[in-house]
């Protein structure tokens, strides 16, 4: 309860930070509404000439498009405050988010929600709307189930940020490489039978990008398989047992100001 009650604060303290930068959601908002019409106007001009893709007719794919931009912002939105750690490593800061009564990385994590990305989910609810309506609307429990791996992916997606911003323990430098995973997530955007042998078993495991988006798509408008479910549950135990590890052995590592 006392995490939940951190958590709140953090949240509203954040919403009164964040609503008096008006502009800056506005131009926000701009750079996500290009990012995904960009998206849609690839599938659509692909589309114009095919009438699939390995497999993936255009509902599918566009679903893609919506689904994905729903998880980033999603991630922008709760989880973006992990890329602080690198920079309290270094100037031996982290202290005040160790001292706290509730987990450090979940502090980290909800430190600076951002209310502004929450303002652009709707962008990815109307392309997702769109591709919904071109086909039979699917049963309550597909959108039961695209729901719930939806919330894997994030949490996938937020474990796979943790575990690189933890190298920050042991590399002095690395503000650029933390965001490999957001360029990686391009790969995320294209329907997973398009990638063959062991460059799909990759993305579906050790680097399990495909898993972000396809699969929940996948359960939804496709012949997806509920065992999907248990290969999602599989890859996040595996990057939370990960992150576990390598946040442990840091602490061991971490030489803080008052050191």
């Amino acid at each position: 309860m006392l995490a939940v009650r951190v958590i709140k604060e953090l949240l509203k303290l954040r919403l009164q930070w964040e609503l008096a930068f008006r502009l800056d959601a506005l131009f926000g908002l701009f750079g996500s509404l290009i990012y995904i019409v960009g998206g849609v106007l690839l599938f659509e001009v692909i589309y114009g000439r095919v009438e699939s893709i390995a497999g993936w007719e255009r509902p599918a794919a566009l679903a893609l498009v919506g689904t994905l931009s729903l998880l980033l912002e999603l991630e922008r939105a709760l989880l973006r405050g992990l890329l602080r750690l690198p920079e309290l490593v270094q100037e031996g800061q982290l202290e005040h988010y160790l001292l706290r009564p509730v987990p450090a990385p979940l502090v980290l994590a909800f430190h600076r929600v951002s209310v502004q990305a929450l303002w652009r989910l709707p962008l990815g609810v109307g392309v997702l709307a769109y591709a919904l309506s071109l086909v039979p609307l699917p049963p309550l429990e597909r959108f039961l189930l695209y729901g719930l791996s939806l919330l894997m992916s994030l949490a996938i997606f937020g474990l796979m940020v943790f575990c690189l911003v933890c190298l920050s323990f042991w590399l002095i430098e690395m503000q650029n490489l933390y965001w490999l995973v957001y360029d990686l997530a391009e790969f995320a955007r294209y329907p997973a039978s398009v990638y063959k042998g062991l460059v799909r078993v990759i993305l579906s495991t050790v680097l399990p990008l495909l898993v972000l988006a396809n699969f929940p798509v996948q359960l939804l408008l496709r012949e997806g398989r509920p065992e999907l479910l248990l290969h999602q549950l599989g890859v996040l135990i595996g990057f939370g047992l990960l992150g576990w590890t390598l946040w442990q052995r840091g602490l061991r590592r971490y030489q803080g100001a008052s050191v």
